[in-house]
């Protein structure tokens, strides 16, 4: 029997929690219905707004700086300076979602995480 991959590890290679090997996702950010390979179910995959949340806090940790740097360090122009940044902050945007909401679902595959229902409060 072989052991799941790291959730780290199969995030970050936008690869299936469960075998490691089949794609998550079957757009940008739209997750497939089932593993290709191992054929797990991914219809209840919701990473919810998580992946978002610490994406946008990442990004800003970068491009806050970037656009000090930019204005103050090199003395560029207020407009050229907030375009870079603009661009920065967009491009890392989109880059970084998919692998965090890959991540945010393999630990949640992982701890067999799911959405509480009124019978569990009961």
């Amino acid at each position: 029997m072989s052991t799941s991959p790291s959730p780290w590890a199969a995030g970050l290679a936008l690869r299936c929690p469960q075998c490691g090997r089949g794609s998550v996702f079957a757009g940008y950010l739209k997750f497939r219905d089932k593993c290709g390979v191992c054929a797990a179910d991914f219809k209840a995959a919701d990473a919810g707004d998580g992946p978002a949340v610490f994406v946008i806090l990442i990004v800003g940790a970068i491009v806050a700086p970037e656009l000090i740097i930019l204005q103050a360090g090199m003395h560029l122009p207020d407009w050229l300076a907030l375009t870079i940044t603009i661009l920065s902050a967009i491009v890392l945007c989109l880059a970084l979602l998919p692998p965090f909401k890959a991540i945010l679902f393999a630990l949640q595959w992982k701890h067999k995480a799911r959405e509480v229902r009124n019978e569990d409060v009961q």
